[in-house]
């Protein structure tokens, strides 16, 4: 909701402001917002993990036509967690998840300063899942490395104010299970997705 507020506000000043970006061209930018990891079974048991935390991105693309372009983007997820303790023990398991992206985004402009956009594409994953464990007199740590790529897509909203803008957008990739039907079994059972409602800022050469 305050995302949607600064945006609204955001809009209602650039709409003083005269346009005069470039239908074409390079851009760059970077956002904020949270993101959410959600793995079910993690590492072969029934726990399905369901956590949020702080993320940002950085991104980059080119403008061909006012309702196309192309981006690249480096998201990181932050380090969502679940920790439980009593007087004796804890378990903290936590898992971190980074990705590239590569998206086409078709724009539907409306006015001069606001458009809607669709962005399909392809996330480069890599994660990490820790499970630290800890009672009196010992202490174990466990991390597991994963990485892979899944289907990306983002939609969104845009007002722009001469070469700056500003967007609020969701951006989701999911991972399926992978089977291989010529060995008759599962090759990679990861079962995961993650979410990312984001504010950002950009610049228009």
């Amino acid at each position: 909701m305050r995302l949607a507020s600064v945006l609204l506000a955001s809009s209602l000043l650039a709409s003083a402001i005269p346009a005069a970006a470039s239908d074409r061209g390079f851009y760059v930018g970077a956002g904020f917002g949270e993101v959410n990891t959600e793995v079910d079974d993690v590492l072969g048991s029934d726990y399905n993990f369901d956590e949020s935390n702080f993320g940002f991105k950085l991104f980059g693309g080119y403008r061909f036509f006012p309702w196309l372009s192309v981006e690249g983007a480096y998201i990181d997820g932050g380090d969502p967690h679940v920790k439980v303790s009593d007087a004796d023990e804890s378990l903290r398991l936590g898992i971190s998840v980074q990705s590239l992206v590569a998206a086409a985004v078709f724009s539907l402009p409306v006015g001069d300063r606001f458009e809607f956009f669709v962005k399909p594409g392809l996330a480069y994953w890599d994660s990490t899942t820790s499970v630290d464990y800890s009672s009196p007199g010992f202490v174990d740590r466990f991390q597991d490395d994963d990485s892979g790529s899944a289907f990306f897509l983002g939609v969104g909203a845009g007002v722009n104010a001469g070469h700056a803008g500003l967007r609020l957008e969701y951006e989701w990739f999911d991972v399926a299970p992978e089977y291989d039907s010529d060995r008759e079994e599962f090759v990679d059972e990861l079962d995961a997705s993650a979410g990312f409602i984001s504010l950002s800022i950009l610049y228009r050469f």
